[in-house]
């Protein structure tokens, strides 16, 4: 007796499909998600109980956060927009309809070369760039462009390109967590879909990677170098000040959208983006008012802490283990592919936060396509999946409970010239110099007042005398009377371990 074929998935509303086309080069049009919410009637029990009990995390700690009322309304914000994302999702209903992205994927990687050979950027020291893309989002953008090649299905005719394409973007933006994230996503996927087709495409894709990897290193490209190191660019340090930003507000937090205000330099320096040659377009003066919402934690469990409490990281992780556990009895390899690679590049880049240059839309999408068929019986599962992503994505919390790193001989400090009374916040400067074993390190300066947030970092080197040079550490102060300086000393380039190596600490008065 054959089994009858199942009838086909109903159409996703008329907008959406040219909506997915346009999102990864227009990503600004993402909140017309919104006119997805009543598609969340479609979900089961469970997926409602979830999402109620995300929404309700949310707001409780916003009430009493410092700016109870911004908090509250930023926070329904951004709850209603991942809920019409996952509205988008449940129009769709196959995580194979994201093959509409493809159209606009294509339009970002050609403009990322265009842009890149007509800025004479010589391709052998610098990283891909984009006129209002950094590296990293290019990076997911090749990520996310691969797995639609080998998983969303279709003629060879765009998935070769598509991929090819996605391959040598994912290559040239030199951005390590996207290409963890493509290699995380593509393993997950081809668990779930085998056969000797998406085998071979899985073959040929990992020979072109090793090959491009093994010929950029010969070439010296610098940013297929790039992907080779192992530090963490500092975010080490970015780490470091929003676990003042916790201690400040520990049951809270300071409202969604808000961290970024605390972990800004003080001053009027807004910048929009780092581009892949170091600069930073400045903010217009309506930007600024926004507060730098757009600076993170780069770190998924660290920036919801920060903005909700431990109420409001419950709340996500209990989503974040439906979305998984919903994808796992679903066995779908294109949502799996998304939703496990962007949650390994949510690790040290916050790719879940909405809006987003589109990827953080795109894992919402998907993960609305499998919470539509959350079985009922399996909020255990769910329980385990978001305990074990809590764990897992929380690691430089827990890496901040372990001993500072261990310098042999030990650091000291052999000169330092800091003011303790200036009349202005403006341009302070300090002096100072380390006696170190030769390497290479990192000197942070920052102010506290209830939290800490950065002045200027310095990269510098100790040579073998164990002199090391000079350093004048120079920026903006807090504009406030009293507030607490604090000289941090980091070992290497960056690590997973936020904890600094050595600390000094001053007061400083502001008498005009």
């Amino acid at each position: 007796m054959t089994r009858p074929a199942e009838a086909p998935a109903p159409a996703p509303l008329r907008w959406i499909p040219p909506w997915l086309a346009a999102l990864p080069a227009l990503y600004v049009i993402s909140p017309l998600a919104l006119l997805a919410l009543p598609q969340l009637r479609r979900l089961p029990h469970a997926a409602w109980w979830v999402l109620g009990f995300y929404a309700f995390s949310q707001q409780l700690p916003a009430l009493f956060s410092p700016e109870p009322l911004l908090a509250s309304l930023l926070a329904l914000v951004r709850t209603l927009l991942m809920l019409g994302l996952i509205g988008v999702g449940v129009s769709l209903r196959q995580s194979e309809r994201l093959r509409w992205l493809g159209i606009g994927l294509m339009v970002v990687y050609v403009t990322a070369l265009v842009f890149s050979g007509l800025s004479g950027a010589d391709p052998f020291s610098s990283r891909l760039s984009h006129p209002y893309m950094t590296p990293i989002t290019l990076g997911l953008a090749g990520a996310v462009g691969i797995w639609l090649a080998l998983f969303a299905g279709g003629k060879l005719l765009w998935r070769v390109p598509l991929g090819l394409l996605g391959l040598g973007v994912l290559l040239l933006s030199g951005s390590r967590g996207p290409l963890a994230a493509a290699l995380v996503g593509c393993v997950a996927g081809f668990i779930i879909r085998r056969g000797w087709r998406l085998a071979l495409g899985v073959l040929v894709g990992a020979v072109l990677l090793a090959g491009g990897f093994y010929l950029g290193k010969k070439l010296e490209v610098a940013a297929i170098t790039r992907l080779g190191n192992a530090d963490t660019t500092g975010r080490d340090i970015v780490w470091y000040n929003t676990l003042s930003v916790i201690r400040s507000e520990p049951l809270s937090g300071v409202g969604s959208y808000l961290l970024g205000q605390r972990l800004a330099p003080p001053g009027d320096n807004c910048e929009l983006w780092m581009a892949a040659n170091g600069t930073a377009p400045s903010c217009p003066p309506w930007v600024k008012k926004l507060g730098s919402p757009w600076l993170i934690a780069h770190n998924i469990a660290l920036q919801q802490l920060a903005e909700t409490g431990p109420l409001g990281l419950l709340g996500l992780f209990v989503l974040l283990g439906a979305v998984v556990t919903a994808v796992f009895q679903n066995r779908n390899p294109l949502g799996l592919a998304v939703i496990s690679g962007l949650l390994v590049a949510t690790a040290n880049d916050n790719t879940l936060l909405v809006p987003s240059p589109f990827f953080a839309e795109v894992f919402w999408v998907a993960a609305g396509a499998q919470l539509l068929r959350l079985a009922p019986t399996s909020l255990g599962a769910v329980g385990g999946w978001a305990a074990g992503l809590m764990l897992a994505l929380s690691f430089p919390l827990l890496a901040s409970r372990l001993p500072a790193p261990q310098v042999r001989p030990p650091p000291s400090l052999r000169f330092l010239n800091a003011p303790t009374q200036v009349r202005s916040p403006r341009a302070y400067t300090a002096f100072a110099q380390f006696d170190l074993p030769p390497g290479k390190y990192r000197a942070n300066l920052r102010s506290c007042t209830d939290s800490c947030m950065p002045i200027v970092t310095i990269d510098f080197t100790a040579p073998a005398s164990r002199q090391a040079p000079l350093l004048t550490l120079s920026g903006d102060l807090q504009p406030v009377p009293r507030q607490r300086l604090e000289l941090l000393l980091y070992v290497g380039e960056g690590s997973t371990r936020p904890t600094p190596a050595g600390r000094r600490a001053w007061n400083v008065e502001i008498k005009p």
